[in-house]
């Protein structure tokens, strides 16, 4: 019997930035954190260290608009735990969080938040970003969407507003 020939590395693997994941957000949840009510991103899976965006497709339930729409920097090496969530300056969920309350085992800081100038619609994802659909869970972002709507700083104001 002949060992199984090893797999050429992933296409997805090597095309992707791994500081940059995207995750579905419901449009009132995304409404707190645009108004800054909401300062902790909730979730029951812990992101590497590294992670430090974190794009957010606005899901369409509740009058939401099925795109990428924004891009939330955090800290890339923090991943809070119930009970360890700062009370200052409050933020909507943090209390319940701390508590145990919720289904969320990690919760992310969020510094900045930005606005992309062109949301990245559900058919743009699947025509041109080779996308299956909308995302369940969390996926890294490929390289050539990353470029497309971040890249690098000298390009970046024309494709992103600084919300905070």
């Amino acid at each position: 019997r002949t060992a199984p020939k090893a797999m050429p590395p992933s296409k997805n693997r090597a095309e992707r930035v791994e500081t940059d994941v995207l995750l579905a957000i419901k449009p009132e949840h995304l409404e707190n954190i645009i108004s800054r009510e909401k300062n902790h991103e909730y979730r029951k899976y812990r992101l590497k260290d590294g992670v430090s965006r974190l794009w957010l497709y606005e899901t369409g339930s509740g009058g939401g608009r099925s795109s990428i729409t924004y891009i939330a920097v955090i800290t890339p090496n923090t991943r809070h735990e119930p009970g360890f969530v700062p009370t200052e300056p409050f933020g909507i969920g943090n209390e319940d969080f701390n508590a145990g309350l919720k289904e969320s085992k990690y919760g992310y800081p969020i510094l900045e938040l930005y606005e992309l100038a062109n949301p990245v619609t559900l058919n743009e994802m699947k025509a041109r970003w080779g996308m299956g659909g909308a995302p369940m869970g969390w996926q890294y972002v490929a390289s050539d969407l990353w470029e497309d709507r971040w890249g690098e700083d000298e390009e970046r104001g024309e494709k992103v507003k600084k919300l905070f």
